[in-house]
């Protein structure tokens, strides 16, 4: 066995977890209005905590101690599923004014802000500090959601609240067509999300930008400069607007880099083994370098980079006296990272980025708490929240059908061809 540092999966959706397969292989310009919208649309309070209970399920299975969770009302999650599960959560509250059904709207159609939406997930994302700042194991974030979904005035209150509070502000940056015309339609058409973030003043180390695709090197440069972290979803991007996330680059420039799944429409897993893999076989790609994101590397993004990313890497992301004792076992034995050696040198990292599934994963330790033995997940039935999970989808998709073939993307012609 191998004993490692806790994986962090800095990114995640896990509520849409129960919507899995139903968003992929469609332009990323339909995937989040006529794709997930129609679906997303139909889940209720417990549809969303059974998604999050088997995305934190499989997460935690495949050797993740934490979370970082965006999620609107996160404050249900951690009370429904981290604090019972026994993972560690940075818990970002989702913060926009857009109204969430946006499936009749065309492309440079501009959402309409509701400010009252906004206030109130913003309120929300404060009461987090008071019901879980005493909690070692929950870690509360902000989380405007983008800049063409929260008005500046807005933004500038949260960026405000969060310095007074030393928290961090995480938010997704530049990620993707749908997003860029939205600002070119708001703000004009030479301006980009991170030219108006930085012309606001908005580009700090408070800020964790998420994805990050759309930026180009010289804004990924400014970025950098000015301290903001990044956290790449590789299987997510490259499924739903296939990109490669800029993760190499920004590591190369000095800045820091976490790893996320983001949700499990579009990518499919929440499994930070495979995202390791994928995150160091795009980049390659991507560079058309084979040296490019080297094992190492990306292991490190996994684990100190996550935690680093998520402002928490005085507690996890490395073994070492004084920090939290977030430890997994890997079986090196198994058949898919077997064998490893140690002479003449070791093989066990190349062989778990490359190899590993997540099935390989033991033991999952979390503050010094076993919560799982031998595969075995200890704070609740495994079986019975995969049971839950598959009965409401089926009941979802089932009540989200009429309006989903009404909002009309590729998918549509897909199943009509007999493909799905």
């Amino acid at each position: 066995l191998v004993a490692m540092p806790g994986l962090v999966d800095a990114h995640v959706h896990s509520k849409h977890t129960l919507l899995r397969g139903g968003a992929q292989d469609v332009p990323e310009i339909e995937w989040m209005n006529r794709g997930l919208g129609p679906l997303a649309a139909e889940s209720d309070a417990d549809d969303r905590v059974a998604g999050a209970r088997l995305g934190v399920l499989e997460a935690t299975l495949a050797g993740a101690t934490t979370v970082g969770e965006y999620a609107d009302r996160v404050g249900d999650l951690v009370e429904s599923v981290y604090r019972p599960f026994g993972t560690r959560v940075v818990a970002i509250e989702t913060i926009n004014e857009v109204r969430e059904d946006r499936s009749d709207l065309g492309p440079r159609e501009l959402y309409e802000f509701d400010r009252d939406r906004g206030e109130r997930a913003f309120r929300r994302a404060n009461a987090l500090f008071d019901d879980f700042g005493d909690d070692p194991l929950v870690t509360p974030m902000y989380g405007p959601q983008a800049l063409d979904m929260i008005s500046p005035g807005l933004l500038e209150q949260i960026h405000e609240a969060a310095r007074e509070r030393d928290a961090g502000v995480h938010m997704h940056v530049a990620q993707g067509e749908r997003e860029a015309i939205q600002i070119e339609e708001r703000y004009g058409a030479a301006e980009t999300t991170v030219s108006v973030l930085d012309d606001v003043g908005l580009l700090g180390s408070d800020l964790l930008a998420a994805h990050c695709h759309g930026t180009t090197p010289a804004e990924r440069e400014r970025m950098v400069e000015a301290g903001a972290r990044m956290v790449g979803c590789p299987s997510s991007i490259g499924a739903i607007d296939g990109i490669v996330p800029p993760m190499a680059h920004y590591a190369a420039l000095g800045g820091t880099v976490g790893l996320g799944t983001d949700q499990a429409p579009g990518p499919g897993h929440h499994d930070m083994f495979r995202e390791t893999r994928t995150a160091a076989i795009l980049s390659k790609t991507d560079a058309t370098d084979p040296t490019a994101m080297p094992a190492w590397e990306a292991l490190a993004l996994a684990t100190i980079g996550g935690a680093r990313a998520l402002g928490i890497d005085d507690r996890v992301g490395t073994l070492e006296v004084g920090k939290q004792a977030d430890v997994i076992t890997v079986d090196t034995t198994a058949p898919a990272v077997a064998p490893t050696v140690d002479r003449p040198f070791h093989t066990a990292v190349p062989n778990l980025v490359y190899s590993a599934t997540g099935r390989e994963v033991r033991d999952v330790f979390v503050a010094g708490e076993r919560v799982v033995a031998d595969r075995e997940f200890l704070p609740a039935d495994a079986d019975a929240i995969v049971a839950e999970a598959q009965d409401r989808a089926t009941a979802l998709f089932e009540r989200a059908a009429d309006d989903w073939r009404a909002a009309g993307s590729e998918l549509v012609d897909h199943v009509d061809a007999g493909r799905l």
